[in-house]
This record gives structure tokens, C-alpha cells and sequence, in this order.
């Protein structure tokens, strides 16, 4: 068995991924149509349809607090309040990207949107780089029944017998085949792409890295899902959608006003998918792929602490230890079963523009090289309702009135001042902490129960590309 290099310099971030158009033809998978497939909206809430890789959805975020901006519009990370939470020192920002995303003009009416989202003589306009006439033939359906199985399993527990156990064939552990294979020419292309494009500044790679594996695994982590919760019920479907909440009664309200004063807080969140059951139950689906490519030397302040590092923690071979030019090493850490802080206003977000009938979400946090942990977060109306009091709040105090908000808004200031905070602004961030520690586990998935493409041959296939 040949060894994984542990360092190198080309990440491969597109490593084993499933590509979301491969994804949307799974057979338990129903994805969205094409855009350009769109002609017409009949109600706000339509522009859940259009896919989060078109410009219809980029467009739909002007003006709009999506989840992307939430957390910094609570405050929540901002250098007082993110110590508080624990969140770590590259994560913080101030509140200035949502304060001016948030100054945007956003499409509030129907009208508009019909306008501006669908083109009359093309429905969608821009035609993506996925568009095919025929779903691609990638997938060959698992006729494994893991309800017989389970049945199976639960009388032989109960039932006593001298007869020898009967071998039987292993069955096939995902709810489909995945046909297409890792082609040495396919590496080949990547490496060059990231010669030319990824990593051509190392200044920048770290973040570049990090950013692109949670793009380029996304569909891997949503078909980690899709697997795991098949295997307990065939007939639940995961379904793609895009930006949910346009619909929702204060948004309508807010984009009401006519009488020349200033428009309100409109919202958005799109999950990554939604599992829907065969009782109807809804469940929004998040994803969360952590990067395994750091710095070689992070986390060390001097030569001596980065030898020692790489050397103990690493276990990086000899022969690799000799190559000092080598920038990234791999990190493989546990995942805890929480949902960190910072998640925790995306993920109420998304509950709450699904609607009332929404009352959890899935997180997948997913790693390279030991598995993935699942978690089943609850809805909390009442942490909503605190959450929409501090956004309306930071549209009020800073928005409206065309002024960035200082560093440890909310947090630095008392209750008589007009951007005080208080002790309720504490006991918010308080209690966000604990709901992301109060979070369900659902279950851990072994490395070998995340479906990942495969090399021809079934041979090894290195993180790296050089």
C-alpha cells in the first residue's frame, strides 16, 4: 500500500469531488431546471428555482440579508463578541462588507423580478456551462434493500439458532453506483490549473485553497447526506433550490412602502439542499467541508517550534522533511459534534425562510481523510426573533443612515446609547453559543462511507498534484 504524501505545493482542491452536475442526475436527487428554462414568476417565493451557480441568484443578493452577511450585521464577528464566542482570529470581520451589501438595491416586487430575472426571449438568458439537453449517464442504482436489512438484522438479534451463519455478499453501502473514473489526463489538467491559477501567488494560496475545497466538495458533502439518510429510508428525495425567504411576510411588508421612507430589512438564505421525507417532513441540508491544506508552518512561531511540529505532529517522512519548499501539509483532526457559533444565524436563517413548517437542519462537517459528522440543529423562535431585532436594528442605526458601523458595535456600547446593546445584546451572544452546543448528533460517517470518485484501477489518488 503506497504511502500519501503529507506536504507538497498544488493542492488538488477538486480531489475525489463529485461535480453538482453529476449530482443532479442521481436518481434520488431532484434538481432545479435550467434557467434559461424560466419565462415567467408567479409568486416571490418562485426565485427559490433558480440554481445558486446562475446570475439570477448573485442577483437576488443586492440589497438582500442573505446568510453570507448575517453574522456580520449581528456583530457576532466583530473581535469582542467573536472572543466571547471563541471564534477564531482569521474568521473575525467588521460589519462593514454587510453594511454596504445592504445599502444595494434589491429586487422587492414581483414586477421587478420578472424583469430583471427572466428574459422573455430566453427565459434564463446566460446559458451555463452545465447545460445539456439529456442528463449525463452516470449513476447506476443500488438494488441493496437497507429496510430488508435492517428487519433482517433485528429478528436474528432475537432469534437464537445452531445453524452456521451463511455468508453473504457485502452489500453495496450508497443508493447508487458512480460510474466515471479519475483519468491520469484528468490530473494532468488540474495540476496545470493550479500552476497558472490557484496558486501562482502564494501570498493568497492559503485562503484560496480553503475557499475553492468548499466549493469543489460541496455536492460531495450534500451526496454524504443523501446516502446516509437513504440508507434509513429509500424514499426520502434531496432536492436542490436556491434562494428561499422571498416570499415570507416581512419581506412583502418591507418592500411596501410608498410613502417615500426607508425601505425595511429583507431577508434570503439558501441551504445547500433540502431532504424532503416520504411523510412530507422538510429539512434544510448545510454542508461544511473542512479544508484539509494548511500552511507547513502554521501554528509555529520559530524555526525550532516548525521543525518540532512537523517532525512530531506531522509524521512526515524523511524523505519529504528533506524538501523545504514544500508550503502546505495536510491536517487531520477530529471534528467535534457542535455546530460552531458563527453557523449558528445561517442555519436558524434557513429554518425560518422555509417556513414555520421547517423545525430542523441538517449539518454535514466533512473532512478529507477521517469521515464526516452529521448534526441536527432545532429551530428557536424565540433566538429568531432576537436575531431579526439586532438585523433590523443594524439597517436602522447604520444603513439608513449611511454611516459603517464601528468596531464592537452593539457589544461596546450600553443600553442609553444609540447603538447600545446592552446586557440583551450579551445575553444574545451568550445564548447563541449554547444552541450550537446543544446540537443534535445524529451520527459520525467513517472515511470509507463517503462516496468519492474513484481512480481507474482503484489505485491511490495523492491530495496533492505535485
Amino acid at each position: 500500500k503506497s504511502k500519501m504524501p503529507k506536504i507538497g505545493n498544488l493542492p488538488d482542491i477538486y480531489w475525489r469531488a463529485i461535480p453538482m452536475e453529476h449530482l443532479r442526475a442521481h436518481p434520488s436527487f431532484c434538481p432545479l431546471p435550467h434557467p434559461s428554462t424560466i419565462k415567467h414568476l408567479t409568486s416571490l417565493e418562485d426565485v427559490r428555482l433558480f440554481r445558486q451557480d446562475s446570475w439570477q441568484w448573485d442577483a437576488l443578493h443586492d440589497g438582500r440579508c442573505t446568510t453570507s452577511q448575517a453574522c456580520a450585521a449581528l456583530g457576532l464577528l466583530e473581535q469582542k463578541a467573536g472572543h466571547e464566542l471563541g471564534i477564531p482570529r482569521s474568521l473575525r470581520r467588521g460589519g462593514t462588507g454587510a453594511y454596504h451589501r445592504l445599502k444595494g438595491v434589491a429586487l422587492r416586487t414581483l414586477e421587478e423580478m420578472n424583469e430583471v430575472l427572466c428574459d422573455s426571449q430566453g427565459g434564463g438568458g446566460e446559458i451555463m456551462k452545465d447545460q445539456k439537453q439529456e442528463e449525463p449517464f452516470v449513476w447506476k442504482r443500488s438494488r441493496t434493500n437497507w429496510n430488508k436489512i435492517r428487519h433482517s438484522n433485528s429478528n436474528n438479534k432475537n432469534t437464537a439458532t445452531t445453524t452456521p451463519p451463511v455468508r453473504q455478499q457485502k452489500p453495496f453501502p450508497f443508493a447508487a453506483k458512480y460510474l466515471p473514473v479519475i483519468l491520469n489526463k484528468d490530473l494532468q489538467h488540474r495540476k496545470k490549473d493550479a500552476q497558472n491559477h490557484y496558486f501562482s501567488s502564494w501570498s493568497s494560496a492559503p485562503m484560496i485553497a480553503r475557499m475553492q475545497w468548499g466549493n469543489a466538495q460541496e455536492a460531495t458533502a450534500v451526496l454524504t447526506a443523501l446516502n446516509y439518510f437513504w440508507k434509513v429510508d429509500s424514499g426520502i428525495v434531496v432536492k436542490e433550490v436556491g434562494m428561499c425567504g422571498a416570499g415570507l411576510e416581512m419581506n412583502i411588508t418591507a418592500g411596501e412602502k410608498h410613502d417615500g421612507s426607508k425601505e425595511g430589512l429583507i431577508i434570503g438564505a439558501s441551504p445547500d439542499a433540502i431532504i424532503q421525507y416520504p411523510n412530507g417532513t422538510l429539512e434544510a441540508l448545510e454542508v461544511k467541508n473542512h479544508c484539509p491544506f494548511v500552511p507547513r508552518d502554521w501554528g509555529s512561531r520559530n524555526k525550532k517550534n516548525r521543525k518540532r511540529h512537523d517532525n512530531e505532529q506531522d509524521k512526515v517522512s524523511v524523505d519529504d522533511t528533506r524538501d523545504n519548499k514544500k508550503v502546505f501539509r495536510i491536517r487531520e483532526l477530529p471534528i467535534r459534534p457542535t455546530v460552531p457559533p458563527m453557523y449558528v444565524p445561517q442555519l436558524m436563517m434557513e429554518m425560518l425562510c422555509l417556513g414555520p413548517s421547517c423545525r430542523s437542519v441538517i449539518m454535514v462537517r466533512q473532512t478529507a481523510t477521517i469521515g464526516a459528522v452529521i448534526l441536527r440543529l432545532h429551530r428557536d423562535d424565540e433566538w429568531m426573533e432576537e436575531m431579526l431585532y439586532w438585523l433590523r436594528r443594524f439597517m436602522t442605526n447604520f444603513v439608513h443612515e449611511g454611516t459603517p458601523p464601528p468596531a464592537n458595535f452593539f457589544w461596546d456600547n450600553d443600553d442609553d446609547s444609540i447603538h447600545g446593546g446592552g446586557e440583551r445584546y450579551r445575553r444574545f451572544v451568550t445564548r447563541t453559543k449554547e444552541i450550537g452546543e446543544a446540537v443534535e448528533l445524529v451520527d459520525y460517517v467513517s472515511h470509507s462511507g463517503v462516496q468519492r470518485v474513484m481512480s481507474e484501477g482503484k489505485r491511490p489518488v495523492s491530495l496533492f498534484l505535485d
